[in-house]
């Protein structure tokens, strides 16, 4: 993203000390804001966001302000019902910008980053560039978060509107391209595209997660066919959820339509997300022993949010590790979150499965994993989840880089 396309943001600046104000409101002009407002405290900044004529993209956030510091502030907007997203700006030190970054995560608000004091140009606008290209958010914004029915997931089912765009995960030793993630999208012929982070929910709410990733399958498994007739042989990798560890004939269904399009099991890794693994013992534990007997890679996703991780890693089959995004981003200066990730890593390693770092976003990221040990990475580094007919291109553009 280019200095000048940030024009379009609208920018709140807080900060109690009124030099740092000054200083940052000329970095963000620099960054490419244009229209920027400041506030010398949390109150001021809330009464502001609270006023119905005025409509703030994202935050600049100090943390360590009198009255209402940058935590409480963050209580109070994410009961606000349009949400901006956040940077926090502090000298506070890594930990606790971490700390707050993952508060106001889970309160629902959208974090693009963290930085440590002084605020500067470059930083500014890499933050800016994951505002843009990030998926939007359930909550929050400007966007209305629809009330899916069951009506409306059969009828997408029956339309065929739900489709797939492909995110690569490539070999940190040498740029080398591994495979691509699955990842479902919603083309709604009123509603536009709708991210998954609302229509999963509402498949599982309604009991139809499960036809909605057979039918997910079936999509990666058609094109993966067809990058096959156009000379791309590679895996992809599809979310299996938890839901479909109760059905134990989904392993044959699954070889069954592999065949039929002429893919090899290898070809298919299952991601499996480690908080959901099992509702049902002995069904779930059934079904991947009989998947990994046929052939289908097992990764476990999302690795170190669940409760069980140990005891799942020593019951079922893995080949792969997914680090979650949560230890990646930001470890390069983290000392906590890089121990977890380093952590992981030398557990995947005794127990001799690849580990995938997922969130990779710079190119401190990607230097700090190579050192760390990771096999395989993804993220907006590489690039954002794309549609198929750009995959090909993309692979092209990606070749020069590495030949550069």
């Amino acid at each position: 993203m280019t200095k000048n396309a940030n024009g379009k943001f609208r920018a709140l600046l807080v900060d109690d000390k009124a030099f740092a104000r000054s200083v940052g409101m000329r970095i963000l002009k620099t960054a490419g804001l244009t229209a920027i407002q400041e506030a010398s405290n949390g109150q001021e900044a809330l009464d502001l966001l609270r006023q119905k004529d005025q409509s703030i993209d994202i935050v600049f956030c100090d943390l360590m302000m009198p009255d209402m510091d940058g935590v409480e502030f963050v209580r109070h907007v994410s009961t606000l019902p349009i949400k901006p997203a956040f940077v926090f700006v502090s000298g506070a030190g890594a930990s606790l910008l971490n700390t707050v970054e993952n508060t106001a995560r889970a309160r629902g608000l959208r974090v693009l980053g963290t930085i440590e004091k002084p605020l500067t140009v470059a930083a500014t606008v890499d933050l800016l560039a994951r505002f843009e290209g990030a998926v939007p958010m359930a909550y929050g914004g400007d966007r209305v978060v629809p009330d899916i029915t069951p009506m409306d997931l059969s009828i997408a089912l029956e339309a065929d509107q739900f489709l797939m765009h492909f995110q690569p995960k490539v070999a940190l030793a040498d740029g080398a391209l591994d495979g691509f993630e699955a990842l479902a999208r919603w083309q709604h012929p009123d509603r536009g595209m709708i991210p998954p982070i609302e229509f999963v929910a509402a498949a599982e709410k309604h009991g139809l997660i499960g036809a909605l990733t057979e039918r997910t399958v079936r999509l990666a498994l058609r094109q993966c066919a067809e990058w096959a007739k156009a000379g791309l042989v590679t895996k992809v990798c599809v979310n299996l959820s938890a839901y479909m560890l109760v059905n134990t004939d989904f392993p044959d269904r699954l070889a069954k339509e592999a065949t039929q399009f002429g893919i090899e099991p290898r070809q298919i890794v299952l991601e499996i997300t480690e908080s959901g693994l099992f509702q049902d013992t002995a069904n779930a534990l059934d079904i991947l022993a009989r998947l990994h007997m046929k052939g289908f890679p097992l990764s476990i996703d999302d690795f170190g949010t669940g409760y069980s991780s140990m005891e799942q890693l020593s019951q079922v089959p893995f080949s792969e590790m997914k680090v979650d995004r949560a230890f990646v981003r930001g470890a390069a200066k983290n000392v906590k979150a890089k121990a977890i990730l380093e952590a992981s890593v030398e557990l995947a390693r005794r127990l001799g499965l690849s580990i995938v770092a997922e969130g990779v976003e710079t190119q401190e990221d990607w230097d700090m994993l190579h050192n760390v040990g990771v096999d395989l990475v993804q993220g907006y580094f590489i690039s954002k989840p794309m549609a198929a007919e750009n995959v090909q291109p993309w692979i092209a553009a990606w070749g020069e880089i590495g030949r550069q």
